[in-house]
C-alpha cells in the first residue's frame, strides 16, 4: 500500500500493519503518482488535506492533484485518512464521489481495531474481485441476466449479506434451480459452491490479520459456531482454517477456488 500521511496519522497506520503489508510512504502527490507508475499498489491511505505547496482540492483556480490521481487511477482503493476537523472535513467532501473507497477521522474513529478492519475489508475485497472477474467473465459469454451477473458482484463483496442460496437466487431475481442452470451453461459450479468459495476468500483473508477470531467471522457469516465453517473450508480447500491461515497465500488460495468454481 502507499501512504501520504502526516507523521501522526502515519504512526498510527504502522502500528496496525502486519508483516504481510507492504508500506510505501510518500511525501507529496507527485510521489504518489510516481510510485503508482512504477510499482504495484494495490491500496491509498491518504490524507486529502494539501501541503502548503501544493494546491487543495478546494480550490477551483487550478486542478486538483489528488482529483486527477484518483481519477487516473480509480481502480486502486483509496482510504481517506484526515483529521475530525473543519479543515479535514472540507478536504474529504470533495473526494467522496472520486473513487475514495472508506473515510476515517484521527482521534474520531481510528481505533487500532477500526484502521486494521477498514485495511482487512479492501485486501479481502481485492480477493474476492479477482475470483469475481472469472465468473463474470463466463456468466457474460453466455449472456446470463444482468440481475444473475449483478447478484454474483454482491455475493463476492459482501458474503455476510447472504446467508442462503435461496437468499442469492431471489437477489438474482430467479428460483435457485433457475439460477443453478445459468452457473451449469457458464460452465460453473453450482450457486452453493460459489457462494462457499465467497465465503472461503473472505474468511482467509480476516484469519490471516492478528486479532481476528475465528468465532466471530463464523457467527458473521451466519454460521451459529465454528464447526460448519469449518467443515466448509476444509471441503473446498482441504485444509483447516488454522492450516490454511498459515501455510497459503492468496494466489495459491485463488487457484483453489477458481478449481472448485469453474467445471
Amino acid at each position: 500500500m502507499a501512504a501520504r500521511l502526516p507523521p501522526a496519522s502515519l504512526a498510527r497506520l504502522r502500528a496496525v500493519l502486519t508483516s504481510d503489508d507492504e508500506l510505501i510512504e510518500v511525501a507529496d502527490w507527485a510521489e504518489l503518482h510516481h510510485a503508482l507508475r512504477t510499482q504495484p499498489v494495490d491500496l491509498m491511505v491518504l490524507d486529502p488535506r494539501s501541503a502548503s505547496h501544493e494546491p487543495s482540492p478546494l480550490d477551483e483556480s487550478e486542478p486538483s492533484p489528488l482529483l486527477t490521481l484518483l481519477t487516473e487511477f480509480r481502480s486502486v482503493p483509496t482510504i481517506l485518512y484526515s483529521t475530525h476537523t473543519r479543515d479535514g472535513l472540507r478536504a474529504v467532501l470533495p473526494l467522496a464521489r472520486s473513487g475514495a473507497h472508506q473515510v476515517i477521522f484521527r482521534g474520531f474513529d481510528d481505533t487500532r481495531e477500526r484502521l486494521r478492519a477498514q485495511l482487512d475489508q479492501v485486501a479481502a475485497s481485492l480477493l474476492a474481485e479477482r475470483l469475481l472477474e472469472v465468473i463474470v467473465a463466463r456468466l457474460t459469454a453466455v449472456d446470463a441476466p444482468a440481475e444473475v451477473v449483478q447478484a454474483m458482484g454482491r455475493l463476492f463483496r459482501a458474503p455476510q449479506a447472504f446467508r442462503t442460496v435461496h437468499q442469492l437466487a431471489t437477489v438474482a431475481g430467479r428460483k435457485r434451480g433457475q439460477l443453478d442452470r445459468w452457473m451449469f451453461k457458464a460452465g460453473l459450479a453450482p450457486a452453493k459452491v460459489v457462494m462457499l468459495a465467497a465465503r472461503v476468500a473472505w474468511t482467509h483473508h480476516y484469519l490471516r490479520a492478528p486479532g481476528n477470531r475465528f468465532k466471530t467471522l463464523a457467527l458473521r457469516l451466519g454460521y451459529p459456531d465454528t464447526v460448519g465453517l469449518g467443515r466448509h473450508v476444509k471441503w473446498m480447500t482441504g485444509m483447516t482454517p488454522t492450516q490454511l491461515r498459515r501455510t497459503v497465500g492468496a494466489d495459491e488460495l485463488l487457484a483453489m477456488l477458481a478449481r472448485r468454481v469453474v467445471r
